[in-house]
């Protein structure tokens, strides 16, 4: 008798101890699907000024929206498609502004969380300045 009580509560042991793995497995695989989102936004924001970038990772391309609202300028939101190049990312920004279309080239270089943006001569990616002190945040996306 005492040999199957103890085979009884040495085989609820081993059903606690999986169920315990499978849940940390579980966890483990959340956390890791978390950290490989396809989807990731980035915010610059004063008391005046805004800028929220949303980029959708689709294989090596990317897409998304893009949004400035800057003091004295016009707003203007509108989409990106491009990819990354190493830690660059290069799109074509199709945008609204003033009730005109318009699509200018943009590029982000992606800083840890974060993304700067340049300007410059995109004919040559390498002669890009950085705007540092406009650096945007990872945020949670809305």
């Amino acid at each position: 008798m005492k040999v199957i009580i103890f085979l009884i509560l040495a085989s609820l042991s081993a059903s606690c101890n999986s169920q315990k793995n499978d849940a940390d497995k579980t966890a483990s695989q959340q956390v890791s699907t978390k950290e490989a989102s396809p989807i990731n936004c980035y915010s610059y924001a004063t008391a005046t000024d805004t800028i929220i970038l949303k980029v959708i990772h689709v294989g090596s391309s990317i897409t998304g929206t893009l949004v400035y609202s800057l003091k004295e300028k016009d707003k203007n939101k509108g989409t990106i498609q491009g990819n990354m190049r190493g830690d660059l990312l290069v799109a074509d920004y199709t945008f609204m502004s003033e009730g005109i279309q318009s699509t200018r080239q943009v590029a982000f270089k992606k800083e840890g969380n974060s993304f700067v943006e340049g300007y410059g001569d995109f004919k040559n990616l390498n002669s890009l300045n950085f705007n540092t002190s406009m650096k945007l945040i990872e945020v949670a996306c809305q």
